[in-house]
């Protein structure tokens, strides 16, 4: 493993495990075994690192989804195993990783946040489409609404001001949210595969 891979791996895994804010560059460099002027040669400033942080976790993330799509037998399928997925992820982020990224490091959080939003919506909108296609959701929902409500549902749930993280588990938050929204679209073909998840 190259150093700058070596710095941007152990940063995200003391991003997730602590929050952003917690982190100084001097935790960074002690776990990653180099020298604080070495991440210095590889990244701007803690902004930059960051931000190549997210890059790092999003590509790691994308390699999980384009392998879930390979294997799923249909949509409602791939669906949930995406699900599964991202409460496996949001399991092991400490929540004040999200209220951090959008307090202290705004930019780099609209940076990514317009990324994503894109790449997000394009997946959803696939996923529902063959969805409606191989008859386990419902036809006449509007695709470009149920994209967008179902997208909003995931910004909500990583922020802090609508589920504090004190009282909900923001696991089970985004289980129920996710569930309840697919059972609403799905038909009794699409439901059967739903309640066996269940």
């Amino acid at each position: 493993m190259i150093i700058q891979e070596k710095i941007l791996a152990q940063a995200a895994e003391l991003f997730v495990k602590s929050g952003i804010k917690a982190i100084t560059m001097d935790d960074i460099a002690r776990e990653a075994g180099v020298s604080k002027r070495t991440i210095y040669e590889h990244f701007r400033d803690k902004d930059d690192l960051l931000l190549a942080c997210l890059n790092f976790m999003d590509k790691t993330q994308s390699t999980e989804t384009d392998q879930i799509i390979k294997n799923a037998a249909n949509s409602v399928e791939m669906a949930l195993s995406l699900l599964k997925n991202a409460m496996k992820n949001l399991k092991s982020f400490n929540p004040l990783f999200f209220d951090d990224l959008r307090k202290y490091h705004y930019e780099v959080w609209k940076k990514t946040y317009v990324i994503n939003n894109e790449k997000s919506i394009e997946q959803i909108q696939s996923l529902l489409r063959k969805g409606i296609n191989e008859g386990f959701l419902r036809e006449e929902i509007d695709i470009d609404m149920m994209t967008r409500l179902l997208h909003a549902q995931f910004r909500i749930l990583t922020d802090d001001n609508y589920f504090p993280s004190g009282n909900y588990s923001k696991l089970s938050v985004f289980e129920t949210a996710m569930i309840y929204m697919f059972r609403g679209i799905a038909t009794k073909k699409g439901l059967e595969i739903i309640d066996k998840y269940q």
